[in-house]
């Protein structure tokens, strides 16, 4: 670089500008990355680094010189009193330590840091007027946000009333847990939908909705880590995160107040190591001076304070090579491609298969047979290929050829307006059959011991079934058609179909696959509507009237009943003795169970169980009258932990909520 002539620079400084002004936009206003960030960060930095050399090449609109994105119309618009300013970013423990010796040469001592973990979300800002939420905004580019109040009261772990009449306001990270984001993408693969990239997006893409309702059904989630104006008697970060956590703010209890250097590289080894088993996506750590005082000594410069820094992970990406482009067919007709390559360790897991969810995404990336490819897991859990290696691309690869028939049943494949999959439309079409069945059969379902896609794949080959209810029909004579099947397989079997019958009609509602309809949904229209018939002939102002349902889920139930194939499939159900009726407690069932330790009390289960799977605790203890939920707040009365307990636990400490073993919970069970 310091052999570039000013006009060199003026050029390079330009097409940087381009570049990252389009992937900037794209990430932050589109909530759909071009590239990964460890490319953006490269070309940033590259930036940062000709500004300085050239000083004169520095212009306002430089994105150096702003924060996040540009403003979407959609949204009202929210100024910040104080500006929300981005972070500096380092990427080397040598650059951490500069940062310390510079911040030490500025105050003229040693000092403290609150060193936190760097959420890999979106920044929200949250206004409270006498102890009510007020307002909930984003970043927008710092000076001025969207106003998105209306989806954050669908965030759980979002205070809606403090416990103090406070008028505050507090900023923090909104973000997608992985198992959470690893559902939602699975789901909109299987609908044709664009998948997204990573949990980040999905997060500003759920939080950035116009339809609350959609918000409501993503599983977003907080953590609040900066008080904009705290009470004079704070003085530090730490004391802030406590505060705030008494306040009933989901914060990062992980953080640790350290000031020697070394402490600090331990807790960045130590987080290195763990984060692929988080619950949630980090991708760095953050130093925050601790003393509130000495934050604003520092100061900022025109985008970033002077007091934090964030130190960023380095990307883990493997090399691998791709041997067979396979097209599967999921339940909803969706033929989705999926590259098979030489396994590789990644994030902690062996890796041979990278979805590349659509033909779309196929030839974008350009992936061919014998290419050299770029592996890592997008959010730390979805296995991508982020690029082709082109250099060592053989001489003889050629594009994949995208199929025109489905390679399940062979009937030609559509791309349906405004989707960017390709779709087999045939409902006999053998491999939909067998996604729809095994779901049907699944645990959160109808939960059909013995019933799984192997065997499934069976009984459609013999042509034993075309749809669920053909199930019910099934005789000895039938499963002896199968391979290894004797005497006792189809006697457990045909016990495990016939005792399905008997299942309470929630389950049947989750087994049908109805889009958006999940088991908790399928509960509690299940217990609004006590049966079947009622729920078909329900309108969508009836279901959306539930709560915690929405308009949503109404519209794909009532869309879905309305197809006269649905309604002969259910007929066809019944007639085979299929439960039609909601067995479970109704409300007021619910205040006519007997008192017991955990009637009328909120419960969150947390760790690994040995007793119970987490599905059948709940339902257990759903049926002593307790009510279940993900999050820890002022309101949880008990947290039932087992082994490797985590936030949760932490968190319930912080609050005094009362903790239980599993053992204690299960002997009040029992």
């Amino acid at each position: 670089m310091a052999d570039l002539t000013l006009d060199e620079a003026r050029k390079e400084v330009a097409s940087l500008r381009d570049k990252l002004d389009e992937w900037a936009n794209a990430y932050y206003s589109n909530d759909a990355p071009e590239v990964e960030d460890n490319v953006y960060d490269q070309n940033y930095q590259r930036l940062v680094e000709l500004e300085q050399q050239f000083p004169q090449l520095v212009t306002q609109d430089s994105i150096t010189q702003r924060v996040g994105g540009q403003i979407g119309s959609e949204f009202t618009k929210v100024t910040h009193k104080i500006p929300m300013l981005s972070m500096g970013d380092v990427f080397s423990k040598q650059e951490l330590r500069e940062f310390d010796e510079r911040v030490q040469k500025q105050v003229g001592h040693e000092v403290a840091y609150n060193v936190e973990l760097k959420i890999d979300g979106l920044s929200i800002n949250l206004e409270y007027q006498d102890g009510k939420l007020m307002r909930a905004s984003t970043r927008g580019n710092g000076q001025v946000g969207e106003d998105v109040t209306a989806n954050a009261r669908f965030i759980s772990d979002i205070p809606q009333t403090l416990p103090e009449k406070l008028t505050t306001e507090v900023r923090g990270e909104c973000y997608m847990g992985k198992e959470a984001f690893a559902k939602l993408n699975q789901e909109r693969d299987e609908k044709g939908e664009t998948t997204f990239a990573n949990p980040r997006n999905a997060a500003a893409g759920s939080l950035r909705q116009l339809d609350a309702n959609i918000t409501k059904h993503r599983n977003l989630s907080t953590y609040i880590y900066t008080w904009v104006n705290p009470p004079e008697e704070i003085t530090s970060q730490h004391q802030a995160i406590e505060k705030m956590t008494d306040l009933g703010f989901h914060t990062d209890l992980t953080g640790r107040r350290l000031s020697k250097m070394d402490e600090i590289f331990d807790f960045i080894d130590e987080y290195t190591a763990k984060r692929d088993s988080l619950a949630y996506g980090i991708d760095g750590i953050v130093l925050k001076v601790d003393e509130l005082g000495l934050q604003s000594e520092l100061g900022n410069t025109v985008k970033i304070p002077r007091w934090e820094i964030a130190y960023k992970f380095p990307p883990e990406e493997q090399e691998t090579v791709v041997h067979e482009i396979k097209w599967t067919v999921g339940r909803t007709g969706v033929v989705t491609p999926t590259a098979i390559m030489d396994p590789v360790q990644l994030a902690g897991t062996m890796v041979s298969h990278a979805v590349l969810h659509n033909a779309d995404l196929l030839q974008q990336k350009d992936v061919r047979i014998g290419d050299t490819v770029m592996l890592h897991k997008a959010g730390d859990i979805i296995p991508e290929i982020s690029e082709v290696v082109l250099a060592k691309r053989p001489k003889d690869a050629e594009p994949y050829p995208i199929p025109t028939e489905c390679p399940s049943c062979g009937e030609k494949l559509i791309h349906l307006k405004d989707e960017v999959a390709l779709r087999c439309v045939n409902p006999s079409c053998p491999a939909q059959m067998e996604e729809e069945i095994t779901h049907f059969a699944s645990r959160p379902a109808m939960n059909i011991d013995g019933l799984g896609p192997k065997i499934v794949r069976q009984l459609i080959s013999n042509d034993l079934v075309h749809n669920v209810a053909d199930l019910y029909h099934l005789q000895a004579s039938d499963l002896a058609k199968l391979d290894h099947f004797k005497d006792k397989s189809i006697n457990n079997l045909l016990t495990a179909i016939n005792n399905s019958k008997r299942n309470s009609v929630e389950l049947l509602l989750t087994g049908l696959g109805i889009d958006h309809v999940g088991a908790k949904a399928a509960r509690l229209i299940s217990q609004k509507f006590k049966n079947m018939a009622k729920i078909m002939e329900a309108d969508v102002q009836e279901v959306a009237a539930i709560d915690t349902i929405g308009m949503t889920i109404a519209e794909s139930l009532t869309t879905y009943f309305a197809q006269d194939e649905v309604v002969e499939l259910v007929e066809e159900l019944q007639a085979s003795g299929v439960n039609m009726d909601y067995l479970g407690e109704t409300e007021e069932q619910i205040e006519d169970i007997p008192d017991n330790y955990f009637k009328g009390k909120t419960v969150v289960l947390t760790g690994t169980l040995s007793h119970f799977t987490r599905s059948e605790f709940t339902k257990k203890l759903q049926a002593l009258g307790a009510k279940v939920t993900g999050s820890v707040s002022k309101k949880t009365d008990y947290v039932i932990y087992g082994k490797d307990a985590g936030s949760k636990y932490a968190k319930a400490q912080k609050l005094g909520v009362a903790l239980l073993t599993e053992e204690e919970a299960v002997a009040q069970v029992k």
